[in-house]
């Protein structure tokens, strides 16, 4: 019943509710278009303190904005347009809001059966008879509640006017329908554009159950307001029951992502939210050389990044 060790993530991330120990893979993909940097300064996750509180402690303090006056995100903004005005050709900024999906069923059963358990068994198969976690697992109504209390922050920020309507901020979401359910939970009314659905900002894929993702079919019938990238499959092409993808795979496509955020037909918004997986944005943070930050289910940290751009002869 126990399968090969060599599908047993190290360390284990992607199901673990509070996202796994607080440590980086190594960055190992050579920048593509960008050099990636975060700056310090603006958020209480960026450092250069290891993370040491709650989410739900950063939910009162404003999504971790160190700036707590009335005006704070009046501030942001002007900041970030100094930022980028000052800037010489070829470097550009963004705020990223990067999302973990709140507590799905494979989170649930990796937490009943503990972590090596499902590691080495449960998480290669669809359910244990009571809970079904695969493929593509729903959120539970813990995860729903997690959701929620994103949009139940933001409505709470409305008074001082957060950059988070349509003109100002784009809204990215991986295929899998946990993280579509988050988006639509944590943003709720206050999603007025049209969330761009984008198969690199998926969770590992490869053998265990609950990353293999719907149907292009299913996915726009389930989230008819979601947009579909050009290209998607019909069925997933990218999951095979035999194989695990790597860190240096997934640094690659958060990569990927990342330059066509940036590039030249990319996002015209400054401020950018991506709803999306634990393992992929671990590897996502080290391509931002983000220090360590494990997100919880549910949890979510905004990032102000620098891109450099990248000279064809690989200087930056």
């Amino acid at each position: 019943m126990t399968q090969d060790h060599k599908y047993h993530d190290e360390p284990a991330v992607a199901a673990v509710e509070d996202g796994g120990p607080l440590t980086s893979p190594s960055l190992v993909e050579k920048p593509h278009s960008f050099r990636y940097d975060v700056v310090q300064g603006f958020f209480l996750q960026n450092g250069p303190e290891p993370k040491h509180m709650e989410f739900e402690e950063m939910l009162k303090r404003n999504f971790g904005l160190i700036d707590s006056t009335p005006e704070r995100w009046n501030n942001l903004r002007r900041d970030v347009r100094k930022l980028q005005d000052e800037a010489p050709e070829g470097t550009h900024y963004k705020v990223m809001f990067l999302g973990r999906h709140g507590q799905g069923w494979h989170n649930f059963g990796a937490s009943k059966y503990g972590v090596d358990p499902w590691e080495d068994h449960w998480t290669f198969i669809n359910g244990d008879g009571e809970i079904t976690w695969g493929p593509d697992p729903e959120l539970t109504p813990l995860g729903i509640s997690q959701a929620q209390a994103i949009q139940k922050c933001w409505k709470e920020q409305l008074p001082f006017n957060p950059p988070i309507t349509k003109e100002e901020i784009k809204w990215f979401v991986s295929p899998l329908t946990r993280t579509g359910q988050t988006m639509l939970e944590s943003w709720g009314d206050l999603l007025t554009g049209v969330p761009e659905v984008w198969e690199d900002w998926r969770e590992i894929y490869g053998s265990h159950t609950c990353d293999k993702r719907s149907t292009r079919s299913y996915i726009a019938k389930r989230f008819p307001t979601f947009q579909i990238e050009e290209g998607f499959a019909e069925e997933d092409e990218l999951w095979k029951a035999d194989d695990r993808e790597t860190d240096a795979h997934m640094q690659m496509r958060a990569q990927r992502a990342m330059d066509r955020l940036f590039g030249i037909n990319g996002a015209k918004e400054t401020f950018i939210s991506v709803t999306s997986h634990s393992a992929i944005l671990r590897n996502l943070l080290a391509v931002l050389h983000h220090q360590p930050y494990p997100l919880a289910t549910g949890e979510m940290i905004p990032v102000v990044v620098k891109a450099t751009k990248v000279e064809p002869n690989g200087i930056i």
